[in-house]
């Protein structure tokens, strides 16, 4: 496997995939209303994108042997996988929803500041300016509470925001020698017992999902469909990684937590405020400047070749 430098086509999977995984939140909460709380539903679209994952390895007949110089990457692709779905989940314990999204979407800004250092690319004071754009955007849109501030709360979604920053930069380094349908099926085995440990903690020791649990039909569909947007989605953010390094692709997920907010609103009645609005609309603005921006630096480097090419 190769990593390519196709930025466009790493920005459309960007977008695709944080419009998925922001329907995946609301899902989740009609889930737990419903009667599966969250960490069953953690558990089970693990156990479900591995299956899948495991049921296409097995069927296009792709290798799972993980290269030596692989394993680190694997290891910390399924580690900060892990930190995500439990460390952000938690942090709600003890903060504002509104807070703990702030704190966790501080990952694309980290990743355009450590680019130089990972990727060995300057991104450059406009793709920065652009990312804080929408950073600020999300404060305006998510209107968090500072009036309970608990420090575990804050050290869990924090947590969760260098576990995205780690998943990115992996999944664009395991894109060069691994299908991403090969690491995330192995990625998310690696994880199964940890979901599936925390979910029988939090219920204590039963799994509510299975029969005689008590569970709504509802309850089972918005399961299931959150899911299948998980897998799709999971997919779909590897494959942008393989297209383009984290630090062009990051700030677009800035989209998923707006998607979150729209979502919730229609699916189940939560009214949005002006503030939201006026958010979710600089979001967007920095998603558009972010395309344009990326588009003339395209352009200026292809007329600089080729006036460099003409030169005699």
């Amino acid at each position: 496997m190769t990593t390519t430098t196709r930025p466009l086509v790493g920005i459309g999977f960007a977008l695709l995939a944080a419009g998925g995984y922001g329907i995946i939140p609301p899902l989740v909460r009609l889930a737990y209303q419903n009667g599966i709380p969250a960490p069953e539903s953690t558990f089970f679209r693990t156990s479900m994108l591995a299956l899948v994952f495991a049921i296409v390895t097995a069927a296009l007949g792709l290798r799972v042997d993980v290269p030596k110089a692989a394993m680190p990457g694997l290891v910390a692709q399924a580690a900060s996988t892990a930190v995500i779905s439990i460390a952000y989940l938690a942090s709600v314990e003890f903060i504002p929803v509104g807070l703990a999204v702030i704190i966790f979407f501080t990952f694309p800004v980290i990743i355009l500041i450590t680019a130089p250092l990972v990727e060995g690319t300057v991104p450059g004071w406009g793709r920065i300016a652009i990312a804080v754009l929408a950073f600020c955007g999300l404060i305006l849109a998510i209107g968090p509470g500072f009036e309970a501030l608990d420090w575990r709360g804050i050290a869990l979604a924090a947590s969760a925001a260098i576990g995205g920053v780690v998943q990115f930069y992996s999944g664009r380094a395991l894109s060069a020698r691994l299908s991403p349908v090969v690491f995330s099926f192995l990625g998310h085995l690696m994880i199964w017992p940890v979901t599936l440990a925390v979910a029988l903690w939090w219920s204590g020791g039963t799994i509510h999902f299975f029969p005689g649990g008590g569970v709504t039909g509802l309850g089972y569909a918005a399961l299931f469909g959150l899911g299948t947007l998980y897998v799709v989605n999971y997919f779909v953010h590897m494959q942008s990684l393989s297209f383009a390094p984290a630090s062009v692709v990051a700030p677009f997920f800035n989209l998923e937590p707006v998607m979150t907010t729209l979502v919730a609103a229609l699916m189940l009645g939560e009214r949005l405020s002006a503030n939201q609005y006026g958010g979710g609309g600089l979001v967007l603005v920095a998603l558009i400047a972010a395309g344009i921006e990326g588009k003339a630096k395209r352009m200026w480097l292809a007329r600089r070749s080729a006036l460099e090419g003409a030169v005699p």
